[in-house]
C-alpha cells in the first residue's frame, strides 16, 4: 500500500512537470459538459427542459449525474462480485491473504497482480472521466496525496474484501468530514478558539485511531468464502477413521 501510494505521488508530479502534454498546474480546462444522448443541459430552445416541455432549472444536470455515478457504481459492483467467483478472482483473494502460499500452489503472483491492478485502473478511468465531465477542468493537483491517504483509508476501514464495508466507510469518511465543515455551533460553545474547519482532520485522526483499536479488521471484519458447498452431505463409513458418517 505505501509503494502505490508513493507510485502515485510520483505519476502526479511527472503530470505536473510534463507541462507539454498536460499544461502543468494550469490543467485542462473547457470540458464539454455531459449532455442527455446530445441533448444539453441548458436554457436555449434544444435544451432538455425545452425539448420535454419542462421548466428550466440546473438541477437536471445535477440529477442525470447523479443517476449515471449511480450506475456505474451498481456495474463495479456488479462486475466486482462476478470476478470474485471466478478462478482469477479467488486467485486474488488467496495472494491477498498469503503470498507464499500462491506461489507453492503455482499461480503466477505477478499476473495475478497485474490483471488486478488493470481492471482497478479501468474502474479508476470510470470514476476520472465522470470527474472530469462533473467539474469541467481537471489537473494533477485535483488528486493530491491527501485523497489517496483517505481511499486508501476507506478500505482499511471498511474491511478489505467487503464490499458493503467499503460503503459503509466511504460514505463515514466522506460524509463526515463534509459534516465537520458545517458545525458552527460549536464556535458558539467554545468561542473562535475552536473551528472545527480546521480541526476537522484532526477529528478524523483521532476516529481512525479509535476505530484501528475498537475494530482492528475494519467495520466488516466477517467475509463469506466465494466458494461454498450449499447442502450438507454424509460420508461413507469407509471414508472417515471414526467408523461413522
Amino acid at each position: 500500500a505505501i509503494v502505490t501510494l508513493a507510485f502515485g505521488e510520483i505519476i502526479r508530479l511527472v503530470l505536473i512537470n510534463w507541462v507539454d502534454v498536460t499544461s502543468g498546474y494550469a490543467g485542462i480546462s473547457s470540458i464539454p459538459r455531459p449532455t442527455f444522448f446530445g441533448i444539453p443541459f441548458n436554457a436555449n430552445d434544444d435544451g432538455f427542459a425545452a425539448v420535454f416541455g419542462l421548466e428550466f432549472t440546473p438541477l437536471y444536470r445535477t440529477i442525470f449525474l447523479y443517476y449515471v455515478i449511480l450506475a456505474l457504481a451498481l456495474l463495479t459492483a456488479f462486475v466486482t462480485i462476478r470476478l470474485r467467483r471466478l478462478p482469477i478472482g479467488r486467485a486474488w483473494e488467496a495472494l491477498r491473504e498469503d503470498e507464499i502460499a500462491c506461489r507453492s500452489l503455482g499461480i503466477n503472483t505477478t499476473i495475478t497482480k497485474l490483471t488486478a491492478f488493470a481492471i482497478g485502473a479501468g474502474f479508476g478511468g470510470f470514476a476520472g472521466c465522470f470527474f472530469a465531465a462533473r467539474q469541467g477542468f481537471i489537473s494533477p493537483e485535483s488528486f493530491v496525496f491527501l485523497e489517496s491517504a483517505q481511499i486508501l483509508a476507506i478500505v482499511v476501514l471498511g474491511g478489505m474484501g467487503s464490499l458493503f464495508g467499503v460503503v459503509v466507510a466511504s460514505i463515514a469518511l466522506v460524509g463526515g468530514i463534509e459534516i465537520l465543515r458545517e458545525l458552527d455551533f460549536l464556535k458558539q460553545v467554545f468561542g473562535d478558539a475552536f473551528d472545527p474547519s480546521q480541526y476537522r482532520m484532526l477529528i478524523f485522526g483521532f476516529a481512525m485511531v479509535l476505530m484501528m483499536l475498537w475494530k482492528p479488521r475494519g467495520l466488516i471484519a466477517h467475509r463469506d468464502p466465494s466458494i461454498i458447498y450449499k447442502e450438507k452431505k454424509s460420508i461413507g463409513a469407509d471414508m472417515v477413521q471414526e467408523g461413522h458418517g
